[in-house]
């Protein structure tokens, strides 16, 4: 949940303990600008891990959460290094400030990908991208975008994954909203009142107040027949994976949440409704005990993915 970012990062980021990575991680930059809009150096830097063999066969994009360094995502979880294993060119970029898909987060991306496209232009048609928590809402958000507006980007996505998303933006305000009214999570108010400022401030109001906004901006809205914006991803694999350990976030933080307030039954909600429109390829993967950072349990985590598993996945969707 993105709301428990805050929280996240007091606990240290404590799954810091990595394994060595076969390749080494390289930093890299983006031109100060992109379609003439200045970039901070926040985000014009992204990591890249090399394929273990070349030539390589694909390009996955990771995006982590919200407050989450980008360059931490390589020891929270082994994904980039099983999919480089498999022949991928990982990218990891620090669009972690954020939990909508702008016009700023767009260009940056796409000048990321265009830039190895570029360079590798075999790799055009097998691209993917993922994220968790908020960066599993940017990665879903992309993904429609790309697939919308298709003739205007000289790559294709073949495939995305998000780890514990909050996709529909909209019930995300509401959940949050709810919990300060009623001043019952003191330990998620920080977090709740940030989720209600920024939503508010960037689209323009609540939900209630400018609903088509949250339905534009959204990368799933389970009151839409259609699920809203996730129409456009009928006929891409996709893979949400959510651990929902209620029990836990009511111990370790609020005796008062509910399961409605995880964002597992959302996402669940987001692959069913792909699949009632004829996605074959949309799953949706509950874990139980995966959910770890280093020691301590955090069902919130990189690690309910099984990363050689996934990276598996991914490669079969290039075929």
């Amino acid at each position: 949940m993105t709301r428990f970012c805050s929280l996240l990062l007091l606990l240290g980021w404590l799954g810091g303990a990595s394994r060595s990575a076969a390749q080494p991680v390289h930093r890299r930059l983006l031109p100060a600008g992109v379609s003439g809009r200045a970039l901070a150096a926040r985000h014009r830097t992204f990591y890249q891990l090399a394929p273990l063999h070349q030539p390589p066969q694909g390009v996955l994009v990771l995006l982590p959460g919200r407050g989450e360094p980008a360059r931490k995502v390589f020891r929270a979880t082994r994904l980039a290094q099983e999919a480089a294993a498999r022949g991928f060119v990982v990218l990891v970029l620090g669009l972690n400030d954020r939990i909508y898909l702008d016009s700023l987060s767009t260009q940056v991306l796409d000048a990321a990908i265009g830039q190895v496209v570029r360079a590798t232009p075999a790799l055009a048609a097998r691209v993917v991208v993922g994220g968790f928590s908020a960066g599993g809402q940017l990665a879903v958000a992309y993904a429609e975008t790309v697939r919308r507006d298709s003739t205007r980007r000289p790559w294709q996505l073949r495939a995305v994954l998000g780890v514990d998303p909050p996709l529909d933006l909209g019930a995300h305000w509401q959940r949050a909203q709810q919990h300060l009214a009623a001043q019952d999570c003191p330990a998620l108010q920080a977090g709740d009142a940030r989720i209600v400022r920024e939503l508010s401030q960037a689209f323009g109001g609540s939900p209630a107040q400018v609903p088509a906004v949250y339905l534009a901006r959204s990368a799933f809205v389970e009151r839409d027949a259609l699920g809203g914006n996730a129409r456009y991803l009928r006929r891409l694999p996709i893979r949400i994976y959510c651990e929902p350990d209620l029990l836990f976030w009511q111990q370790q933080y609020c005796g008062a949440l509910q399961l409605t307030d995880l964002n597992a039954p959302s996402a669940a909600a987001f692959v069913a409704c792909l699949q009632r429109q004829g996605n074959g390829q949309a799953q949706y993967l509950q874990t139980t005990g995966k959910g770890f950072q280093g020691k301590h349990r955090m069902p919130h985590s990189w690690s309910i993915v099984a990363a050689a598993d996934c990276a598996a996945w991914l490669q079969q969707c290039l075929r």
